[in-house]
């Protein structure tokens, strides 16, 4: 087997990682996972590096934010186009890195960077690009709002990794995780059966990249049969996700501090070594073990 030509047999044997199709939402299980094999076979034999797929997804994701920020109409379709492509390419390097043994911390802080600067830069494109196209510039504070929204709810989850390393930084002891390996410490929840939830969990679910590339999608095909419609629908959902953004983030943001969440899921991870071995032995199939100042957490993108 050479290292620099593979078969596309050979790389699915290497790059797809266990359940990578039962993990993840549903446009990486089904689309983007299977079908990045094939930009890593190309990628790999043109010898480009799990770094630079990445640098070539940031590129894309930039591209398409200044596409739909012309507020033209062939400039929304090749915006949408190119946002599928940077979706794909995030695919494509974690497949790369698996494939050259060069996966490392580093590669996943890239990743999770490009996430947050591609999110920003979509959402206020969303809006700008309703600005250049109607002269209205309270679209560009809309999309001001909509980069701010899904900037924090990003960083709700990142603030909170980041609040458990200062925890295992700022101790002597060392810990065992439970649920490693890119598990939960509980189930994820579900959509809730009563209450604000009810509408609370379909309007996360409308902030996640993946749904709003889809929505992106719906706006392109619209914008190339029906360009009335799409503008229509263009302005709703901007105004939309302009007030739903920053308000979901903030109720989000308060009810985790006022539950005392991050010190829960923490406690939920996270056993001293001297607790963890009195629930249950250490043996070769147990969870890692984090020693003080180590913590790794798996991306579902890659």
């Amino acid at each position: 087997m050479s290292a620099d030509r593979p078969t596309l047999r050979q790389l699915r044997a290497v790059v797809q990682k266990g359940r990578h199709r039962e993990i993840g939402n549903w446009l990486a299980r089904l689309v983007a996972r299977p079908s990045a094999v094939y930009g890593t076979w190309a990628a790999v034999r043109a010898g480009a590096s799990a770094h630079q797929v990445t640098s070539a997804a940031v590129l894309a994701g930039l591209a398409s934010a200044t596409a739909i920020g012309t507020g033209d109409r062939w400039g929304f379709v090749a915006g949408a186009a190119l946002a599928h492509l940077a979706f794909w390419l995030d695919h494509v390097d974690g497949q790369v890195a698996r494939w050259r043994g060069s996966a490392s911390l580093d590669g996943v802080y890239y990743d999770y960077l490009m996430h947050h600067v591609l999110n920003m830069a979509t959402g206020f494109a969303l809006g700008f690009g309703l600005a250049a196209r109607t002269g209205e510039v309270g679209w560009a504070a809309a999309g001001f709002l909509i980069a701010l929204g899904w900037a924090l709810l990003g960083l709700h989850n990142d603030c909170r990794y980041k609040a458990f390393i200062q925890r295992l930084k700022s101790t002597g002891e060392s810990y065992r995780v439970d649920g490693g390996a890119g598990g939960r410490p509980a189930p994820a929840p579900g959509w809730p059966r009563r209450g604000l939830g009810v509408v609370a969990y379909p309007a996360y679910k409308a902030c996640e990249p993946h749904v709003v590339l889809l929505g992106l999608s719906g706006l392109a095909a619209l914008a190339a049969i029906a360009p009335v419609m799409w503008e229509t629908c263009w302005r709703i959902g901007v105004g939309g996700m302009a007030a739903a953004a920053p308000t979901l983030a903030a109720a989000r943001i308060r009810r985790s501090i006022e539950r005392g969440a991050t010190e829960a899921e923490f406690h939920a991870w996270f056993r001293p070594i001297d607790e963890a071995s009195r629930h249950r032995p250490l043996d070769a199939t147990a969870p890692d073990v984090v020693s003080t100042g180590s913590m790794q957490r798996e991306s579902e993108a890659a």
